[in-house]
């Protein structure tokens, strides 16, 4: 029997570091088993040497600026100038290539709903999207959808009225602009009111925001990543503290030596693993500081590099308590990646006063709260003397997400 087809999209990413290739693998695994998986990415993608799944067919076609803006304004104006150009010269080709396929009228439509331009991917896009031939009965999923990729999937499915269904997992809160985010959702209503189009929302912000602002309020559903989960087995001593992720302020990496002072001050059999990348100019002190006491301290592990998808979780294997030192109302809108993949690799944590991201899972105590790093330092120590308690806690949360998972909207509407 033929397997329907799901094709997994990611435009501007150009190489594995971040959340993107790792969520790419993630939904890779989670539908290899029933469907034929195909990637569309950047032409420019290099995958450095990370963890790639075998067995699925990527493509490297879409075409995206080579400078960004913040890096050179001059010249990503300067290419944006010459991009409108081959803008128009690609409309009238196209204009010629849909009257050759008696297909005008509906790219005219197209056309028009998006002022008159083609969208920024279409022209890379397009010729390997229609050669991989999909049906009705096949997925599209776009990964993590920009107001460009909205602009592209409002585009696809005017031309084709029998175009495959459209999945759109947003993980930002998008800004409410003239022919926006927003502006695409309403466009493709009707598709959402068909079910032949969904949006896929992590955070209750987010779901709110895109209620609020979408006209149906149908096809607009919180759904959950899919993620690979760990049974933990119990540890008495020797607790290993865990910071993982980019090295940002917003995330508290520069607190991280003084928490360790403190927590030495009161417990010298912790350990620590901490893990990051990127590391800003304001960031170096803390970073040096780290190093420095981490050669007169075998118990601090520091990995300065980009994890893969295997690295990475194999990391979150080693951490038995995990502090997550953010600003609550930045969890609370943005979400915390670090908050889920703990509860799913049963990870006790400490989280700030205010947060709710997850109260809908977070149903028994696996958790502690805490409002400055005096209070970080003790509710470490807190669930590192209970360790047992909070571990059966973790693993009756965890177990709640697994549950979650197998009626998950993204899950469901894939596989039906």
């Amino acid at each position: 029997m033929n397997k329907n087809k799901l094709l997994l999209i990611e435009c501007e990413m150009k190489g594995p570091k971040g959340h993107f290739l790792d969520n790419l693998i993630e939904s890779t695994k989670s539908f290899e088993k029933k469907l034929k998986v195909y990637w569309i990415l950047n032409r420019k993608f290099n995958n450095e040497g990370s963890y790639i799944p075998k067995y699925i067919k990527i493509y490297k076609s879409i075409s995206t600026n080579k400078f960004y803006r913040k890096k050179n304004k001059l010249l990503y104006i300067l290419e944006e100038f010459f991009l409108f150009f081959v803008n128009i010269y690609n409309i009238f080709y196209f204009s010629l290539f849909f009257l050759k396929k008696k297909n005008f009228v509906n790219y005219f439509i197209a056309l028009k709903s998006n002022y008159f331009l083609l969208p920024k991917y279409f022209s890379s896009f397009y010729k390997t999207f229609i050669s991989l031939k999909f049906s009705k009965k096949d997925h599209v999923f776009f990964q993590t959808a920009r107001r460009k990729d909205m602009a592209l999937i409002n585009f696809l499915i005017k031309i084709d009225k029998n175009h495959p269904n459209f999945h759109i997992r947003v993980m930002l809160p998008p800004k409410i602009r003239f022919k926006g985010f927003f502006y695409y959702i309403k466009e493709i209503d009707e598709q959402l009111k068909f079910n032949r189009a969904f949006v896929y929302l992590f955070g209750d912000f987010t779901h709110k925001l895109f209620l609020k602002n979408s006209i149906s309020k149908i096809g607009i559903l919180k759904s959950n990543i899919p993620w690979s989960f760990y049974t933990r087995k119990l540890k008495k001593k020797n607790h290993v503290i865990g910071f993982m992720g980019n090295a940002r302020k917003a995330k508290g990496f520069h607190l991280l030596p003084e928490l360790i002072k403190t927590l030495e001050n009161k417990n010298n059999n912790l350990k620590y693993i901490i893990q990051f990348s990127n590391v800003s100019d304001d960031l170096i002190d803390a970073k040096k500081e780290l190093y420095e006491m981490a050669k007169n301290n075998k118990r601090i592990v520091i990995i300065e590099k980009y994890c893969d998808y295997q690295q990475f979780r194999n990391i979150l294997k080693r951490i038995d308590i995990m502090p997550i030192i953010h600003q609550a109302n930045e969890i609370n809108t943005i979400t915390s990646g670090t908050m889920y993949s703990c509860l799913s690799h049963e990870i006790p944590i400490i989280i700030p006063e205010g947060t709710t991201f997850l109260n809908n899972i977070l149903k028994f105590k696996s958790f502690e709260k805490a409002n400055n790093l005096k209070q970080y330092a003790n509710k470490i120590l807190q669930i590192s003397n209970n360790y047992n308690f909070y571990l059966r806690n973790i693993k009756l949360n965890s177990r709640i997400l697994r549950l979650i998972l197998k009626n998950d909207p993204l899950k469901k509407n894939i596989l039906s």
